[in-house]
């Protein structure tokens, strides 16, 4: 009996309010269960947590994607910086593929100039690209830099080749010009320089060398040059003069027969006359001399072994 008094008490447990108007003086009353405003609060306390929990996750779901874009939008400006980069290494290497080309033409050229083979260990361009500070330049971040130092390189040597080419044409052109080519086989019968002479038996100055054989012995030119004569005269019978240039010139004096004619050119070695004793001459054989600048000196100076 107690029980179901305390459970209808219970059930009916309500919260008075009272209304006093200031312009009558009737009161309202009225009540409301206990449970409405224990609810309102509740659902207040919930409703608030639940919109501070969903703002959270709205708003940092925002931060995130605002967050995220700013990344993306930073690896395509990173993406578009080393496409540039790929290309402008693409167009440089390029470039300097063709000037290490160019370079390497030119250095073929000086070889084939001085004789040297295609498998020549003095490899001016291998040492070019494998120095040590470019191969070094190549692997810093300041590759721009490193690039155009190289290219400007490469160019500073590819100068220096077409100068080397043009010394070294000029020092093929000076040696083929130098009459140091053995003009005629045979025995040296006459030196250069004081000697008795075989007419007069007196002391006299010669003025070159002779070089003994037999009739018909070819006769060569000592070096690359132009006929200047080729004709008679008195003491050197048959003779032809040649000039080579450099302010050398040679003579080949008593000949049997000049095959040359004056304006010819010649190159080194060529065939020029036959050996004879036409002139002033106890016998056949080849009067040579060079003159530099119109002096003659020894002709065994420069002559080759």
């Amino acid at each position: 009996m107690k029980k179901q008094y305390h459970l209808s008490s219970t059930h009916k447990k309500r919260l008075s309010f009272l209304i006093i108007p200031s312009t009558t003086n009737r009161i309202l009353k009225f009540s409301i269960p206990y449970w409405i405003p224990a609810f309102i609060s509740l659902f207040a306390i919930l409703t608030l947590s639940c919109t501070y929990i969903f703002s959270y996750m709205f708003f940092d779901a925002s931060d995130s994607l605002a967050l995220a874009e700013l990344r993306i939008h930073k690896l395509e400006l990173e993406n578009a910086v080393q496409y540039e980069e790929i290309a402008f290494l693409n167009n440089s290497s390029r470039e300097i593929n063709t000037k290490l080309r160019d370079l390497n033409l030119l250095q073929d050229k000086v070889k084939n100039m001085v004789g040297l083979e295609d498998n020549s260990k003095e490899e001016i361009v291998s040492y070019l690209v494998t120095r040590s500070d470019v191969r070094s330049s190549l692997f810093s971040s300041n590759y721009q830099d490193d690039i155009g130092s190289l290219n400007n390189l490469i160019e500073s040597q590819k100068k220096s080749m077409q100068q080397l080419i043009v010394d070294v044409e000029e020092q093929l052109k000076y040696l083929d010009a130098r009459p140091d080519f053995f003009p005629a086989e045979g025995r040296l019968s006459s030196p250069f320089g004081y000697r008795i002479s075989p007419f007069s038996r007196r002391r006299e100055f010669h003025h070159g060398i002779d070089i003994a054989n037999s009739t018909n012995t070819p006769i060569h030119a000592a070096g690359s040059g132009v006929v200047t004569f080729s004709g008679y005269q008195s003491a050197y019978g048959r003779v032809i003069i040649i000039s080579h240039g450099y302010g050398y010139t040679s003579v080949y004096a008593h000949n049997r027969s000049n095959l040359v004619e004056v304006g010819d050119h010649v190159k080194k070695g060529d065939m020029i006359a036959k050996m004879g004793s036409t002139g002033r001459s106890t016998g056949p054989h080849l009067h040579f001399e060079i003159r530099i600048n119109g002096d003659t000196i020894d002709p065994k100076t420069i002559l080759a072994e």
